[in-house]
């Protein structure tokens, strides 16, 4: 170990990060394949002495360049570990010497996977932090990532065997067997009858061998593997034994390093683990049961995900000395990869507490007594099993004798099939149901996993999950409590249902929709307010903006993880808000940055009584909600409160003359008992009207001559016709990307406009066209579209349109207690705005004023929506590294920032940038006072603490030299470096380094 640190030192590496494979531990388990392969000696990955690791994941595998004989080494090294499916850079090392290299597979050579690193090598200590956020070469693709080439190869397969008309599911169990089989001959796990490689490589090759050998997977897993049709074996064709004998083969010796192609023969077994193949799995159900997977919600999980979750619920079971003996459940287990990563866990746990590695006999008892799992897919669950059989061998430090692989059945004891007769109540509703017996309630320290997200999905008995759910619910709050489940969404009664299974004080970690946290409407506040409020959340990482990334590839679903103890909330209690940030190079990689340190903590009172406090802390700030919390202090009228007091409601209850526009006939469109028999609705109350397109509201008036008129016979619903009469002020409903504003428009006439649009009439208000127009100018201002992004339940969430119910919660001074001069002010800016002598950058300041906000506050506003809107500029703008002069504005702002409390304490504040190399992926200023001793800080000693700052994947760093002075260090991104960030940094200096601006101690 010490060699290494010596080798590495100088590039900063950080020690903490940094594990010897040459000595086995129960931190290493997850690197089984490799010390196994160290041990026997008879593969090159012997050679892999070191992991480099970055977030508790592998980032660099490292080799001693003197046991390299040849670049056909480094090829080979190349191949096998690529085979993993985690770290994405194999590192040769010698002294004051690092060359890396892009792990995948695929037909390059190491000269050509070889990443450039000179300009990293000559900035020192900023080579791993450089590399573990660039991610050079490292981009994830479909071709050369194992899980995609291992689902490739079992999608083909299959798809073979049911062109040959085998049915599906005999498809699926036939390559399910034979990859299983393939895995233990490619660890030398086979009886010594199947053993030798021409034998183990025929397995599938005719009716006797292939019968013969899932006799032998049927007797020593007890008949837990897929399940076989009667006399199947008898029915195949020669082609189906040709497509199965192919997963049995593997290429020997230098054969398979030779080349590259998606073929079984390329594969090693050896080296794949055990994860891989079941996330490969849950991709092929997602693949090609869409039907199936829609209907019982499931999505698989990434393995970082699933190890994340695992192991941060793991750090809270050890620090109440409960880890070695802890029961885990699943109650969503598909194939299993909570499960697995759990089991590795638990040996882990084991191995620390008893001192020695866990032989056979242990890791029994752990997988029999201390695993659970549920699902109702029959599929899913026996593909499970045989990932905990496998991972169970793979993590047995002694597996031979083969007869020691005889497994006790799991059904019914580690893996439960919740699906009963169509006649049982609950029969469909899986861990939903009663299916769940009662030996499960208070049962287990961590119920774990990734449940359903669908919703509206209709099950049958859905009452009963209704029931559970207010039952639970009433018992956590000692009251009486409503169902509280919007939409029948999946996942929310699996939270209500773990605090069930969970022990009290247990820990409860899912992986959910993100709507938990940002809907607004459909009830989902409430049910937001009524989780929190019965359950202990210590930690939410909210993967909004990282959805359609390779972080959770397949899915474009927004998602967060909720971490818990299973107990009520105390007084005053809160939880760490972690959301990482967009960062294209480390994303593509399926990398995400969990910056711990930098968490908003928010108190769980605060959120309950303030629905958009989330949303706010994830498209802002705190000056955001600082900001939010003075305009709600203001108590002004919403314009949802005006327009009821100002002009009433229509017949259906709803604001009488503002809604969404006509939709389209569609063909969902209901024919209705008493119209006249043709689907939709008559549309002739439309007919003649203008019809407005996007582009009549590029100006601020709508000039009606120039629309086609509107033409269609029939809509979808009937509208009230009071939509679309004038004055109106009509609203486009996704805000414009290149103009950073919602586009607003007034017309005089009246109009048609379809459902991308909102209209507000204001119809026979007093002064209802100068009302008209100071609607446009709000809606169409900065501060607008600003609020809607705090706010809105779907913008800047899930969706890039602003939802009507977020523009009616928009408050609005009283148009009726205008002035004169106010009202002469809204004709005099819109009409300078028709005629273009008046800018939209005018108009924000007028709006700024009319709600009392100053510079600063406008300044929060600008830098908020410049980098955190929902658009792709924007999204890229924030990433980008700020040049000079952003960094000197930084500082200026925070000296100002400072300055009155320096003045106060008779010192003269000096902010000045630290020089960095251009390569590093930090940027630092340093800050003291005429008191201090602020000399130019070394560049080693700078480069040192960015390496000790990034092992833990933080976005800033503050440390306080010994001469007086502050130094600081932020990621180089646009994103950190706004003058609202300064005005934060300068908050956060006065509350936690007020020293620094005291000034060295006199004596």
């Amino acid at each position: 170990m010490t060699q290494w640190l010596n080798w590495l030192d100088d590039l900063g590496a950080d020690p903490r990060s940094l594990h010897s494979l040459e000595r086995e531990s129960a931190e290493l388990l997850p690197y089984a394949t490799l010390t196994n392969a160290r041990r026997r000696g008879d593969s090159i990955l012997r050679i892999v002495g070191a992991v480099y690791e970055w977030q508790d994941a592998p980032l660099v595998f490292l080799v001693d360049a003197a046991e390299v004989q040849s670049a056909n080494d480094v090829h080979k090294l190349r191949r096998l570990l690529a085979m993993r499916g985690d770290a994405p850079y194999l590192g040769v090392v010698s002294p004051g010497r690092l060359e890396i290299y892009a792990i995948a597979l695929d037909t390059k050579t190491p000269a050509q996977a070889r990443v450039a690193t000179e300009e990293s090598t000559a900035a020192g200590r900023a080579f791993f932090p450089t590399l573990a956020n660039r991610r050079p070469k490292a981009m994830q693709s479909k071709r050369g990532w194992i899980s995609n080439v291992v689902l490739n190869l079992l999608t083909e397969s299959i798809d073979k065997l049911i062109a040959l008309e085998i049915g599906h599911g005999d498809a699926i169990s036939l390559v399910g067997r034979a990859l299983f089989a393939r895995f233990l001959a490619d660890r030398d796990l086979l009886p010594e009858a199947f053993s030798m490689p021409q034998v183990a490589a025929s397995l599938f090759d005719t009716p006797h061998s292939a019968r013969a050998t899932c006799q032998w997977l049927d007797d020593t897993f007890n008949g837990d593997l897929l399940p076989l049709s009667a006399a199947l074996f008898q029915t195949l064709s020669p082609p189906a034994y040709g497509v199965l004998g192919n997963i049995m083969r593997k290429a020997q010796g230098r054969q398979l390093f030779l080349g590259w192609a998606e073929r079984w023969d390329q594969l090693d077994f050896a080296h794949i683990p055990v994860g891989v193949l079941s996330q490969a799995y849950e991709l092929y159900l997602r693949s090609h049961e869409p039907t199936k997977q829609r209907k019982e919600g499931g999505f698989y999980t990434p393995r970082p995900i699933a190890d994340l979750l695992v192991r941060a619920s793991f750090r809270a079971l050890e620090r109440n000395g409960s880890s070695a003996t802890a029961r885990i459940l699943d109650p969503a287990a598909g194939a299993g990869i909570f499960l697995l990563s759990a089991f590795r866990e638990l040996v882990a746990a084991r191995w620390r507490a008893d001192g020695k590695r866990p032989d056979t006999q242990r890791l029994r008892e752990i997988l029999y007594d201390q695993i659970a799992g549920f699902d109702v897919n029959e599929e899913a669950l026996r593909f499970s099993a045989l990932a905990l059989y496998l991972i169970s061998i793979e993590l047995d430090p002694e597996p031979q004798p083969v007869d020691k692989l005889r497994f006790d059945d799991l059904r019914g004891n580690v893996l439960h099939l919740l699906v009963g007769p169509d006649d049982q109540p609950g029969a469909k509703l899986g861990s939903l149901g009663p299916l769940v017996s009662d030996e499960h309630q208070g049962r287990y320290d961590m119920v774990v996993g990734n449940p359903p997200w669908a919703t509206g999905t209709k099950l049958r008995d859905w009452s009963l999950v209704l029931q559970a759910v207010t039952r639970i619910a009433s018992e956590r709050q000692e009251a009486e409590i409503a169902p509280l489940l919007p939409n029948e969404a999946l996942d929310l009664p699996f939270v209500w249902r773990a605090m069930e299974w969970a022990k009290p004080g247990g820990q409860i970690a899912f992986a959910l929709h993100a709507r938990l946290l940002f809907q607004q409407g459909d009830g989902m506040a409430d049910a937001r307010r009524a989780i929190f409020q019965a359950l202990d959340v210590t930690s939410v990482i909210n993967g909004v903006e990282l959805r359609q990334t390779k972080v959770w590839p397949e899915i474009t679903a927004p998602f967060c993880l909720l971490l818990a103890t299973n107990q009520r909330p105390a007084v005053g209690a809160g939880f760490r808000l972690i959301t990482p940030r967009l960062e294209s190079d480390l994303n593509a990689a399926g990398v995400m940055r969990i910056d711990a340190q930098s968490a908003e903590i928010v108190a769980t009172q605060h959120m309950i009584e303030t629905p958009e406090l989330l949303k706010a802390l994830f498209r802002g700030s705190k000056a955001d909600v600082g900001l939010l919390e003075r305009l709600r202090a203001k108590g002004l009228p919403t314009l949802e409160s005006f327009w009821l007091e100002a002009i009433g409601v229509s017949s259906r209850g709803r604001l009488a003359g503002a809604g969404r526009g006509y939709q389209t006939l569609k063909p969902s469109s209901r024919t209705r008992k008493n119209g006249d028999g043709l689907p939709g609705a008559d549309a002739g109350y439309l007919h003649g009207l203008p019809d407005v397109t996007i582009a009549s509201l590029d100006d601020v008036v709508i000039d009606s001559a120039q629309l086609d008129p509107f033409q269609h016979a029939r809509v979808h619903d009937p509208r009230d016709p009071r939509l679309f009469a004038a004055p109106i002020t009509v609203v486009h409903k996704v805000p414009s990307a290149e103009h950073g504003r919602i586009r607003v428009a007034v017309s005089y006439r009246p109009v048609a406009y379809n459902e991308n649009f909102y209209g507000y009439c204001a119809g026979e208000m007093p002064d209802a066209e100068p009302f008209s127009r100071y609607l446009a100018l709000v809606l169409g201002s900065k501060f607008a579209l600003w609020l809607t992004l705090m706010t809105s339940g779907e913008f800047g969430f899930e969706r890039e349109v602003v939802e009507k119910a977020a523009l009616d919660r928009i408050p609005l001074p009283d148009f009726r207690e205008f002035k004169a001069s106010r009202l002469s002010d809204i004709d005099e800016l819109f009409e300078g705005l028709r005629q273009t002598s008046v800018t939209w950058d005018v108009v924000d300041r007028w709006v700024a004023d009319l709600y009392g906000l100053g510079p600063t506050d406008l300044q929060t506003i600008a830098d908020t929506l410049a980098y955190n809107l929902p658009f792709a500029e924007n999204k890229a703008a924030a990433q980008t590294r700020p040049d000079a002069d952003a960094v000197g504005f930084f500082c200026a702002r925070l000296r100002d920032e400072l300055a009155p409390w320096t003045k106060r304490l008779n010192t003269e504040i000096r902010v000045s940038p630290v020089r960095n190399s251009g390569s590093s992926p930090w940027l630092g200023i340093q800050l003291g006072t005429n008191a201090s001793t602020v000399d130019a800080i070394d560049d080693a000693d700078w480069q040192g603490l960015l390496s000790v700052a990034d092992a833990s994947a933080a976005s800033e760093l503050l440390v306080e030299d010994p001469g007086g002075s502050l130094i600081i260090g932020r990621l180089a991104q646009s994103r950190y470096w706004s003058k609202t960030q300064a005005r934060l940094l300068a908050q956060h200096i006065v509350w936690s380094h007020l020293n620094v601006l005291k000034g060295p101690a006199r004596g």
